[in-house]
């Protein structure tokens, strides 16, 4: 059967999210497409879509590789959301960018720790308001953007491995000067802007236990497509998720979407965890973004991950 000039102009906004060229272009398809989808086929494989798929940005942003779908998959199963069973969820920080959804467990906790902080501190100033001493680091900052008993802002930054800047240190490190490595009521929230993963690759699941949460960012997802990082974003979800559980997803929607193995993934993703410890834990099929979620970027929409299972 012919397709309609409007289904070719479906097909086309579909792929490259423009209609036809012109009538020409429609006439063509109309009577050398078998049906929609070899339309939506051949339209997939032509130099301009191929063209498109390896550059928003320079980075790749559309892959149909089953290799890396079969290295993914595992490792993003690993990050299926749990439900804590009798506890319930809270947001602490600000609305929109800065805000973290978490578990309402936090009676007892001796510490916060906050990597990277910048110029917003809404997440601090909550927990120091609940009584809460929070630590902070960053490095790129002057001085602390606001000022309260319990925070306590070094002008410090996270490695992975110990180095000869004196501004930056290891995780380890700063809790065993803190006297916390053998703590285990401590929260981490830790935003530092693609560094996670070289910090990461280096913690042992143990120095993790120390957190009965973990709130966390991981950047540069689009990246998954480079054989060494998709094996330090296998080494970090393990670290993650040896002694914790995701309660917890959200997409960031200041960057884009990208398409990895058949895989829509968002470039930056949020994650709370909970110690398996602290409560029963069960997989949920929660629905993300929930009602108590915000887009960072408040003019556009929030990104939708559903179930968020793979």
């Amino acid at each position: 059967m012919n397709l309609t000039e409007e289904e070719v102009d479906w097909a086309y906004q579909v792929v490259f999210g423009r209609p036809a060229e012109n009538d020409d272009v429609r006439s063509f398809w109309t009577v050398n497409a078998v049906d929609l989808r070899h339309l939506v086929d051949s339209l997939v494989e032509s130099n301009e879509a191929i063209a498109n798929r390896h550059s928003v940005d320079g980075d790749v942003v559309h892959d149909l590789s089953p290799a890396i779908q079969a290295r993914l998959v595992p490792i993003l199963r690993r990050l299926r959301p749990h439900r804590a069973i009798g506890a319930e969820k809270i947001r602490i920080g600000r609305d929109h960018d800065g805000g973290y959804v978490m578990v309402d467990d936090l009676d007892g906790v001796q510490a916060a720790y906050s990597l990277g902080i910048s110029d917003d501190v809404s997440w601090d100033f909550d927990l120091a308001n609940r009584g809460i001493e929070v630590l902070q680091f960053d490095h790129t900052i002057a001085r602390c953007p606001i000022e309260h008993p319990l925070l306590r802002w070094s002008k410090l930054g996270i490695e992975g491995l110990p180095s000869d800047d004196a501004q930056l240190d290891t995780l380890p490190n700063i809790l065993t000067r803190n006297a916390h490595r053998d703590r285990t009521d401590l929260i981490l929230k830790c935003d530092i802007e693609g560094h996670e993963w070289e910090m990461l690759s280096h913690l042992s699941s143990n120095l993790l236990d120390c957190f009965r949460q973990i709130v966390i960012e991981l950047h540069v997802l689009n990246r998954i497509k480079e054989p060494a990082f998709l094996d330090a974003f296998r080494r970090a979800v393990h670290a993650l998720t040896a002694n914790h559980r995701v309660v917890h997803v959200h997409a960031n929607n200041c960057a884009p979407y990208f398409i990895l193995g058949g895989v829509p993934l968002p470039s930056v993703l949020e994650l709370t965890l909970l110690r398996r410890d602290r409560r029963p834990l069960e997989p949920s099929d929660e629905v993300f973004p929930t009602r108590l979620d915000m887009p960072n970027a408040p003019h556009l929409a929030d990104f939708v991950l559903g179930t968020f299972q793979f």
